[in-house]
C-alpha cells in the first residue's frame, strides 16, 4: 500500500468499513457513558451542596412520623417554598421533603409521600436510575433507549404508588399528587427517583383510577419501522465484519 491509514482503507480493503464504523459507534458510545457518569457524580455533589446549605431541623411531628414508618434518620428536610420530596442518594439514599410540601399537606397525605418514597429507598432506585442513565448513555445508538428510560422510570413510580396506596388508600395519594411539583430546576439534573411529568402524572392518576398498571403508548409504525431497519443494518454489519476478519486471518497451524 503506497497510501496509508484511513485511505489506505477505504481504497484497498472497504470490505473492513463497517467494522471500523462500528468501532467508532461503540467508542463513541463508551465516551458517552463516561461522560454521563462524570456528570451524574457532579449533580449529585451539587446537590448535596444544596442541601446541607438549605436544610432544616426536622419537626418534631415529621420525626416521629418518620420513625413510625422506619425511615428514622434516612429523613432530610429542606427550606423552599416548593412541594417536593424525593429519595436521593445511590450509595445511603435518603428521603428530601421541602418545607413548601409540609405546609400543604395533611398528616394523613403526608404519611403516603413518606410510603412512596420508602418504596423507592428500599428499592435503591436512585442507584438503580443512575445505572440505567449510564447504560443507556452508553448504548446511545440503540433504537428505543429513551423509551425504556421512560419505561423504567414510570414502573418505578408507579411501583412506589401503589405499595402506597395499599397502606394509606386512594384518597390520601391522590390528595398529595394534587398538590405536589416537579421540584426546583436544580433538583432535575440528579439522578434521583423521578419527579413529575405529564405523562407520569398521567399515569399514576390512572393507575389510581382504574386500580391496574397502564401500559406505555407504543410508538407509531413509522417509529418501529425505523427501529427494525437500524437494528437489521447493525447486525449485518457485524456479520460482515466478522467474515472480513475470518478470510483475512490466517488458519491456526498445528
Amino acid at each position: 500500500m503506497e497510501d496509508g491509514g484511513a485511505n489506505a482503507l477505504w481504497t484497498s480493503r472497504p470490505d473492513l468499513i463497517p467494522g471500523v464504523l462500528i468501532l467508532a459507534l461503540t467508542s463513541a458510545g463508551t465516551l458517552k457513558g463516561t461522560w454521563a457518569l462524570g456528570q451524574s457524580f457532579w449533580h449529585l455533589r451539587s446537590f448535596a451542596y444544596t442541601v446541607r446549605r438549605y436544610h432544616r431541623p426536622v419537626p418534631p411531628a415529621l420525626r416521629a412520623l418518620a420513625d413510625r414508618l422506619g425511615l428514622g434518620a434516612r429523613i432530610r428536610v429542606i427550606a423552599t417554598s416548593c412541594p417536593f420530596a424525593l429519595t436521593y442518594g445511590p450509595r445511603r439514599p435518603h428521603v428530601l421533603v421541602s418545607t413548601g410540601l409540609l405546609d400543604v399537606l395533611n398528616e394523613e397525605e403526608l404519611a403516603a409521600v413518606l410510603v412512596h418514597e420508602r418504596a423507592h429507598l428500599r428499592s435503591r432506585d436512585p442507584l438503580k436510575n443512575l445505572c440505567t442513565r449510564v447504560i443507556l448513555a452508553r448504548h446511545f445508538y440503540l433504537p428505543g433507549v429513551a423509551r425504556l428510560r421512560r419505561r423504567f422510570t414510570m414502573g418505578r413510580e408507579l411501583a412506589a404508588d401503589r405499595r402506597a396506596a395499599a397502606l394509606h388508600g386512594t384518597t390520601a395519594l391522590a390528595g398529595s399528587l394534587l398538590q405536589v411539583s416537579e421540584g426546583p430546576a436544580w433538583t432535575k439534573a440528579v439522578p434521583a427517583t423521578a419527579l413529575a411529568s405529564d405523562e407520569l402524572l398521567a399515569a399514576r392518576i390512572t393507575q389510581l383510577e382504574t386500580g391496574t398498571e397502564p401500559s406505555l403508548r407504543r410508538p407509531g409504525r413509522l417509529a418501529r419501522a425505523g427501529a427494525a431497519i437500524w437494528v437489521t443494518a447493525l447486525v449485518a454489519a457485524c456479520v460482515w465484519s466478522a467474515q472480513a476478519v475470518g478470510q483475512s486471518t490466517p488458519g491456526c497451524m498445528f
